[in-house]
């Protein structure tokens, strides 16, 4: 059972190390979340974003927050200076997500999540860090890892996954950061990795959630996860060395503990 905090500070072990975050997607659900407790913390965030518009009010002109604007998206950066942006970061986070529209979901970048990790770990394996870069990713519960650990999955809902890799893009998108973080990062001694996979997200206020190495449900009978709480765990996995330790090369299932209205009368 994890409760997430607001202002938790770093741990002692993590305080003797330089942290700095650097933060993509950080003006999305999960990634807006995540920002606000990161510098809450007192760890610095350099935030890569189209528009400062959708940066929260809360955290604008932060002291420990560097924005950097891409109107064309990070994709489009040169590359030299996407590896300075990277080269004091200890840790990088990526919220990137695809819009719910017909643009978002079949328009160019397609592949913008794993084209984002790749480049990632080719820039951090350039620059040979002392000591490895921790990157988080949020992928979906949708995405089996390739150990075959996970349970396996009804005819029904293996059909509906096929069907979605073949004609929704951002599916295809996520398989394609599972088979990369699985095949390529695994084996990138530059680069620690964490892949979060959240069930049905919803927007509410954090509380208890469990994390877990397989999935625990299907498509058909998700759970939910709060963005607040994916946001918490990712600023955990931050400023917590031992539940990196716990964590990392792995994909934990990240999923709310539901309390019946009728178990809340009962505890009254």
């Amino acid at each position: 059972m994890h409760t997430p905090l607001l202002d938790q500070p770093p741990d002692k072990t993590q305080q003797c190390i330089s942290m700095q975050v650097l933060l993509f997607g950080g003006t999305g659900g999960c990634g807006s979340q995540a920002l606000v407790r990161l510098l809450q913390r007192g760890i610095e965030v350099t935030v890569i974003v189209r528009s400062e518009v959708r940066i929260p009010d809360s955290v604008k002109g932060h002291k420990l927050l560097t924005v950097v604007l891409a109107p064309g998206g990070h994709l489009c950066m040169d590359r030299s200076e996407l590896m300075e942006l990277l080269r004091p970061c200890s840790h990088v986070i990526s919220c990137l997500g695809h819009r719910l529209t017909f643009k978002g979901m079949c328009g160019s970048p397609r592949t913008l999540c794993t084209d984002t990790v790749r480049l990632i770990c080719e820039l951090t394996q350039q620059l040979g860090p002392a000591s490895p870069l921790r990157l988080i990713v949020v992928n979906t519960e949708g995405c089996d890892r390739l150990d075959g650990a996970d349970p396996r999955r009804g005819c029904g809902e293996r059909l509906l996954l096929s069907c979605l890799w073949c004609c929704l893009p951002p599916h295809r998108d996520n398989v394609g950061v599972m088979h990369y973080l699985s095949r390529k990062a695994s084996s990138n001694s530059a680069i620690e990795f964490c892949a979060v996979r959240p069930s049905d997200m919803i927007d509410d206020e954090g509380c208890e959630f469990t994390l877990h190495e397989t999935l625990q449900n299907g498509i058909f009978n998700a759970g939910t996860t709060r963005r607040a709480n994916v946001g918490a765990f990712m600023a955990d996995l931050v400023t917590k060395s031992n539940l990196w330790e716990t964590w990392k090369n792995k994909f934990p299932h990240i999923l709310d503990v539901v309390v019946s209205p009728l178990a809340e009368r009962k505890f009254k």
